[in-house]
């Protein structure tokens, strides 16, 4: 075995042990407060080597999960210290099988905060390339109206080009939240066919009111689209 290979080999137990241990303790198997099981007996839980859990208390660290002192062992710390953006993070909360949703209202509240002065933003400031892009990826999403596997990926995809369109790199950034939530709510809330085909004649208007420079309709449309999406998270925890 080659020294690169082994590096790879480091490198898939790190990755492994960083997305096991953080679904644990997403999904409360670890719960907030609880310190670790001591280091080969969790190396030997998560089926990597000790090395390999080390590097992956410290990316988990990083992400505010957990905190380690002398004497008291490695703890997890409460979730207001959690990195809620950080990708990972986000994507073990959004897990279809684990997700709340208390946890999709919250994202959806977030969104309604963030992505309606985007979409404004977009329409105003987008580039003949970005008109292209989000008008492109609409089309994608008409295309697979039979393909609903297909579509939400179109439709991730334009709302992470409206972001882009704003030209600011932070709201850029936020697309992580979105297609984490997108993931979730596919996989979460099944869509009938008038609803689908509504949300996607709401999206043809936004990619147009972008398009022409309509902030305020790119806005309000943003606005509905996403008073909707919380609707019907808002009736299935009612359910």
């Amino acid at each position: 075995m080659t020294s690169s290979n082994v590096k790879i080999s480091a490198r898939g137990q790190v990755a492994a042990a960083v997305a096991t241990l953080g679904k644990k303790i997403v999904g409360k198997q670890f719960a907030v407060g609880a310190t670790l099981p001591v280091e080969q007996d969790l190396a030997d839980q998560l089926g990597v080597g000790r090395n390999a859990l080390r590097e992956a208390v410290k990316v988990l660290s990083g992400k505010g999960l957990l905190k380690t002192a002398p004497r008291s062992g490695t703890r997890v710390r409460p979730r207001e210290d959690w990195n809620m953006l950080d990708p990972d993070v986000l994507e073990w909360h959004a897990d279809p099988a684990t997700a709340s949703v208390q946890f999709m209202l919250d994202i959806t509240e977030m969104r309604h905060i963030i992505e309606p002065m985007a979409a404004k933003l977009a329409a105003e400031r987008a580039t003949r390339e970005d008109v292209a892009e989000i008008m492109a990826l609409f089309e994608q999403m008409d295309a697979a109206s039979n393909d609903s596997l297909q579509r939400m990926e179109a439709d991730i995809a334009f709302h992470s080009a409206i972001l882009k369109a704003t030209h600011n790199v932070v709201l850029t950034n936020f697309k992580h939240a979105v297609s984490t939530y997108l993931r979730a709510h596919f996989f979460i809330v099944q869509e009938d066919a008038q609803l689908a085909e509504d949300d996607l004649q709401r999206h043809r208007d936004l990619a147009w009111a972008i398009a022409s420079g309509d902030g305020d309709k790119a806005m309000a449309l943003t606005n509905e689209m996403l008073a909707i999406n919380r609707d019907v998270m808002q009736a299935r925890q009612a359910d």
